[in-house]
């Protein structure tokens, strides 16, 4: 019984996010061309492998079967690899609001029913439709980062077991959310009960990122300086013990989805271990606590509740978390901000920045120190045995700021998200819209250039001899910077409600391509300024143009959005 109602508000909730995806125009074609790309794509290429080899009159494929698997793990691993790293991030920042509605707490919390049945129910029905829409996101990453190779893979490579065997990889998958799932609920369910230990997932989650990139990266350099090809030096990378022992839980999902070219692997179990062992515990720790899951419920769905009131009424949700925070801590003020009295637009600027500071305070800045620092650590790698060329420090110094910036942009989309629910009152402002654009997308941007700063320091303090490289590399990866928080933007006025299935589907599954169509041109650039050895002024300030152009173009497009973009659309 339990189930069956669930089950009904479930698919209610599903059809309602494709109805208001089809309401809007951009997002209806945009969704349409998601589905039709996921199936046409995905599912010819399953079935094709599954149920038939091509044809012998059929030209076969170029590219040796060996080859075109390990192109095939390199691009399915880089995917899987950010999807978990995402789902962690979601797991330890983001409390699980979505599963749990105000409604809930007074039409199914006070039912007889058993408290352990609502609540793992709500986890399976609510938390399943999420799994799907992450999993059709995945493997639509998956087509766009290896399409042509993963095909050519399918239709070329002679299965060495069952089609059955793919079953393994939704299980896994399945096992993965679900374990992670848990983790977000039982660290909520502890915060209630007084006992917190996020900070400490916090910190392992972030030094198993960091390990595994540096570990992952130094051996790719090293296989990749030595002639290996990309998916090889990748490969082998991910096959070196000390990383594979850190990658197992990603490798895992990797190797069953290939399972039916690769054969079984250690990985794959290990993987069912430990996404298992997460789910038995976190069921443990909801049985043990099961007294608390109503009030655990109640409160996620106040939280939910809260999201809920900001998106209708974003002027008051902004005055009374700005008077939470008021009372909770004392206001801190930076001294420029206070002498700096803003005009016009800028006051939106000044807002901002304010509002930032207030939140975190020196963490931003912390945070601004340690991402700045972190191209110079593989630097120190490069060049501790001295055979590093200053050629190859350039490129190192390039390729992490990039990656720095790159991230910057990807995580501010839900940022972004916070400051469109202010247009209701922001809009009747006397401002140009595409002076709006700019200005909003401008607080990362700046505690970015800070840390360039101290990057620009560090750097020509260890190499005085390049310091106008370092100076000009850090303009053109900051301009780079300015255009992904401009295609940021875009994806946030076309998907402005994360907490919507088909939004959220939608906006991750356009949110890389999008990012790479829009930084190519400049990154594009300076690959040919590097490889052909331009000179310095001469490469900075192609890309400079290249960029500056991007960033008109397509803050015009965000101005058109802005100016009919509806907070309740």
């Amino acid at each position: 019984m339990v189930l069956r109602v669930l089950a009904f508000i479930g698919v209610r909730t599903l059809v309602n996010s494709f109805r208001r995806a089809f309401s809007n125009p951009v997002r209806a074609v945009l969704t349409t061309l998601v589905i039709l790309f996921i199936l046409c794509g995905w599912g010819g290429a399953l079935l094709g492998s599954v149920l038939g080899s091509p044809s012998r009159s059929a030209p076969m494929p170029q590219g040796d079967p060996q080859t075109l698997l390990a192109r095939a793990l390199a691009s399915t691993l880089i995917v899987h690899w950010f999807y978990v790293v995402s789902l962690w991030l979601s797991a330890l920042f983001r409390p699980v609001t979505l599963l749990f509605q105000e409604s809930d707490v007074h039409y199914l919390f006070t039912t007889p029913l058993r408290a352990l049945s609502v609540f793992r129910g709500l986890l399976l029905m609510r938390g399943l439709l999420g799994a799907v829409m992450l999993f059709l996101m995945m493997v639509a990453y998956v087509l766009l980062m290896g399409g042509r190779t993963t095909m050519r893979a399918f239709v070329t490579l002679e299965p060495v077991i069952g089609g059955w065997a793919l079953l393994s990889y939704p299980i896994l998958y399945l096992l993965a959310f679900t374990g992670l799932l848990m983790v977000s609920v039982v660290l909520a369910l502890r915060e209630i009960q007084g006992r917190s230990a996020r900070r400490y997932w916090v910190w392992g989650v972030l030094v198993w990122v960091g390990l595994t990139l540096m570990l992952v990266g130094w051996r790719f350099y090293g296989e990749w300086s030595a002639g290996s090809g990309f998916s090889v030096a990748m490969n082998r990378a991910a096959d070196w013990t000390p990383a594979a022992l850190l990658l197992f839980p990603v490798r895992c999902l990797v190797d069953s989805a290939l399972v039916i070219y690769n054969g079984w692997t250690p990985a794959m179990l290990g993987g069912a271990l430990f996404w298992g062992a997460l789910v038995w515990w976190g069921n443990r720790e909801l049985v043990r606590h099961q007294g608390w899951l109503y009030e655990l419920g109640a409160e996620l769905a106040r939280l939910g509740g809260k999201v809920s009131r900001a998106r209708k009424d974003p002027m008051r949700a902004y005055m009374e978390r700005a008077a939470e925070r008021a009372q909770q801590k004392p206001l801190r003020t930076l001294r420029w901000l206070e002498r700096w009295t803003p005009q016009g637009v800028w006051a939106l600027l000044w807002r901002d920045l304010l509002i930032t500071w207030r939140a975190s305070g020196w963490v931003n800045l912390l945070a601004v120190a340690v991402l700045a620092l972190a191209p110079l650590v593989l630097m120190w790698l490069a060049a501790r045995d001295g055979d590093a060329t200053p050629r190859a420090l350039q490129v190192i110094y390039l390729a992490m700021q990039s990656a720095v910036a790159f991230f910057y942009a990807f995580g501010s989309y839900y940022g972004m998200t916070e400051m469109l629910r202010r247009v209701e009152w922001q809009k009747p402002m006397p401002f140009v819209s595409w002076q709006v654009v700019v200005v909003e997308a401008l607080p990362t941007v700046v505690f970015f250039a800070l840390g360039q700063v101290l990057t620009i320091l560090f750097a020509t303090l260890w190499f005085p001899s390049m310091a106008a490289f370092w100076v000009v590399g850090s303009l053109m990866v900051t301009s780079w910077l300015v255009v992904l928080q401009m295609v940021m933007f875009m994806v946030a006025l076309i998907n402005p409600d994360p907490s919507d299935y088909t939004q959220r589907l939608l906006a991750s599954f356009i949110m890389v391509p999008l990012l790479c169509l829009g930084g190519g041109p400049g990154v594009l650039v300076g690959i040919l300024g590097l490889v052909y050895q331009w000179n310095m002024l001469l490469l900075g300030l192609a890309v400079l143009v290249v960029q500056t152009l991007l960033a008109m173009v397509l803050t015009a497009i965000n101005a058109t959005l802005y100016e009919r973009f509806n907070p309740v659309d």
